[in-house]
């Protein structure tokens, strides 16, 4: 069976089951990565060493990572879907390992400037909400009017808006813990419901996701701003929460995740205060305090 017939077959089985945020993914793997190397080629044809040369002459751990997913994705399928009798040769294959990512964050003092700056701009209620609440970009893009409890401060964040092929895309959260209910600090409630005025539904924000990033990047730019993405907010809110004594299981709660090694792994970035406080609270047992 040749590739490009088991991509397409792939590619439409998929269409059918998947977002179209990850079948983009797929489809750029396809294009930039797998269609180059493998075009042309029978399944059965290729072998384990030269799958590995071909993981293995990425420059970038995160590209060959991405490509070689992809690639086992339609592999495995046209193998299960037309019960090809063959060795999996993607089974062994080592990924290059990716250095440590350290994104960039925002202190509480910078970000208190930063938000306090923005407030007037069409952008500033996305950015508020990724920052009081650490949510990803498309679920701050996502929340309406409607999703706020005036009165307790509780938001339902339920759907994520996504930047599509130019256009845009409104799905539901992607798994059982990301639908979930946060409760927003009293001063950007009341921040909220200024900005808000007479509305009671609809967007808080009518830019698409990908104006909104823009936007605040150049906003701060030209005013000399602390400034990070909008998806790092996310992880500004992270790291200021823990530094601050939350629990991480807590933490890994309001964030979605479905395990607390996630928050660990990507959302941790400093842990001299936290293992700090880890330590005082072992002296103070042990000294009787």
């Amino acid at each position: 069976m040749r590739f490009e017939v088991a991509v397409a077959e792939y590619m439409e089985d998929r269409a059918r089951r998947l977002r179209r945020t990850t079948l983009e993914g797929y489809e750029s793997a396809v294009r930039c990565h797998l269609a180059p190397r493998w075009a042309g080629r029978e399944l059965e044809g290729i072998g384990f060493e030269e799958l590995q040369a071909w993981v293995d002459g990425f420059e970038r751990p995160g590209a060959a990572e991405k490509a070689f997913k992809t690639f086992r994705q339609v592999y495995r399928w046209a193998l299960r879907r037309h019960q090809l009798r063959v060795w999996d040769v993607t089974q062994g294959i080592e990924l290059p390992r990716k250095p440590v990512v350290r994104r960039p964050t925002l202190r509480a003092a910078e970000e208190r400037r930063t938000l306090r700056e923005i407030a007037g701009q069409e952008f500033e209620p996305v950015v508020l909400l990724a920052a009081a609440l650490g949510l990803r970009r498309c679920e701050a893009c996502g929340v309406e009017w409607q999703d706020i409890d005036w009165r307790g401060g509780w938001v339902h964040v339920q759907r994520g808006r996504h930047s599509v092929r130019g256009g845009e895309d409104v799905t539901p959260c992607k798994t059982r813990l990301s639908d979930r209910w946060l409760r927003l600090p009293r001063w950007a409630l009341e921040r909220l419901r200024a900005i808000r005025g007479e509305r009671r539904r609809g967007r808080t924000c009518g830019l698409s996701p990908n104006a909104v990033s823009a936007r605040f990047r150049r906003f701060c730019a030209a005013r000399g701003l602390p400034w990070v993405p909008v998806t790092c907010l996310r992880h500004s809110w992270a790291t200021i929460a823990l530094e601050a004594g939350a629990a991480i299981e807590d933490v890994s709660v309001a964030l979605g995740h479905s395990t607390v090694n996630t928050c660990i792994q990507h959302y941790l970035q400093s842990f001299r205060q936290v293992v700090s406080r880890a330590g005082d609270c072992y002296s103070r047992a042990l000294l009787g305090s």
